[in-house]
């Protein structure tokens, strides 16, 4: 049995995922597709525009076999965070044979090349780098700095995951076999829709935050960039924005105000930035536009403040080794027919599927636990704000 793996968001699912998981099957001759999604929260640090169990479901209908849940610290983190958690859970399962991914550039060699090179000399605590961040330049200038022969692959946001998810897989010394594809359509950054081409979720985001208040309009924005057979599933929901959880947000950045540099991506400088600006703005984005700089990005502001409201606490390599004892890795869904794949994970895996929370919550060991509580809480949050209350435990499995 030949099994591939996605890592991915879905934010929200849209007919490039679709093209996506449709070329797997067919380039690859896989039996199984696993997709690996970030949770209720994702890297860009910001809110999932609809809930985990939406997304997964929908990736069921359109082509996944069995979803797993990305845990938060990792779905939030930082490319490098991002790429070395889902990497390492993948492997781990010691059950994929591919793990694909797209890129703007699908030169596998280059890419390697390039990820060789920058795991030596590119990463943040390399003194060479460390040398540029000094200088005032933002952690991705710096290392194009350092690297100007790859300067057309570095400035791309999938290049740069597809190298951290090669970087992720030599430091692992992974069997996982790593496939790209090309990138179509739309840039990621595309803030427009074009019916004549695959869309970026971007642009389906803005789409829908434009006419968020008027559900015909909504349907009429969307509806040529989202699978048919999912399209009702997303009409009947209500999308969830960033300035969603202004209040959440002020009110974590008031009780926490002493101790902000405990949390994942948060420096001193912004520390006292954070601290001189919050009076000064009523939302989450109003205030994270305010914090960005030239040298530290839009995303990353994004990051520490969600770090910050979600309790996420460490710096990466902290977060890094609550992984060595992660025991369980949450089911989201799965298709019904999938017993086989279920069953080879089961036999081969160094981690347990976790289906059921309750069942197995008191014996875990306390960095499971932790690692899973940071998912309940978050659930918790965005089902409030969304005006759901079923509690974490309770959530059925999604089975198609």
């Amino acid at each position: 049995m030949k099994t591939a793996a996605v890592i991915c968001e879905y934010n929200p699912f849209h007919t490039g995922h679709k093209y996506q998981l449709d070329k797997i099957r067919k380039d690859l001759n896989v039996d199984s597709i696993i997709t690996l999604m970030s949770g209720d929260f994702v890297e860009r640090g910001e809110p999932a525009i609809f809930s985990k169990e939406v997304r997964a479901g929908i990736s069921l209908l359109n082509g996944s076999d069995l979803s797993l849940l990305l845990p938060l610290p990792y779905a939030t983190g930082d490319a490098d965070l991002f790429s070395y958690g889902a990497v390492y859970i993948l492997n781990a399962l010691n059950s994929v044979d591919y793990l694909v991914f797209g890129a703007e550039c699908d030169d596998l060699t280059l890419l390697k090349e390039a990820a060789s090179k920058l795991r030596k000399a590119g990463t943040i605590d390399s003194d060479s780098l460390k040398s540029g961040l000094k200088q005032g330049l933002t952690f991705a200038k710096a290392r194009v700095g350092l690297f100007p022969e790859y300067n057309d692959i570095l400035d791309k946001p999938n290049n740069i995951l597809a190298i951290n998810y090669l970087m992720a897989l030599d430091t692992l010394n992974s069997k996982i076999t790593p496939v790209v594809i090309k990138r179509k359509g739309s840039s990621y950054t595309e803030k427009g829709l074009n019916k004549n081409t695959l869309p970026s979720a971007t642009a389906i985001r803005e789409a829908l935050l434009s006419s968020a208040h008027d559900h015909k309009e909504k349907t009429e924005a969307i509806s040529d960039f989202i699978p048919e057979n999912s399209l009702d599933i997303i009409n009947r929901e209500i999308p969830i924005f960033p300035d969603d959880f202004s209040d959440t947000l002020m009110y974590s950045l008031l009780v926490n105000k002493d101790n902000y540099e405990e949390y994942n991506q948060v420096s001193r400088e912004l520390s006292d930035k954070i601290k001189n600006n919050l009076h000064d703005a009523s939302s989450f984005t109003e205030l994270a536009e305010k914090l960005k700089t030239k040298e530290v990005t839009r995303a990353r502001i994004n990051r520490a403040l969600l770090h910050i409201m979600l309790g996420i606490k460490g710096d990466n390599e902290a977060l890094k080794d609550l992984l060595s004892h992660l025991q369980y890795i949450r089911v989201l869904g799965f298709k019904k027919d999938s017993e086989g794949l279920l069953k080879k994970i089961s036999d081969s895996s160094e981690l347990k599927l976790l289906t059921k929370i309750p069942a197995v919550y008191d014996s875990l060991n306390k960095e499971t636990k932790l690692i899973i509580d940071y998912d309940i809480f978050a659930s918790s949050l965005y089902g409030k704000i969304k005006g759901t209350s079923i509690h974490e435990f309770k959530k059925p499995l999604i089975i198609v």
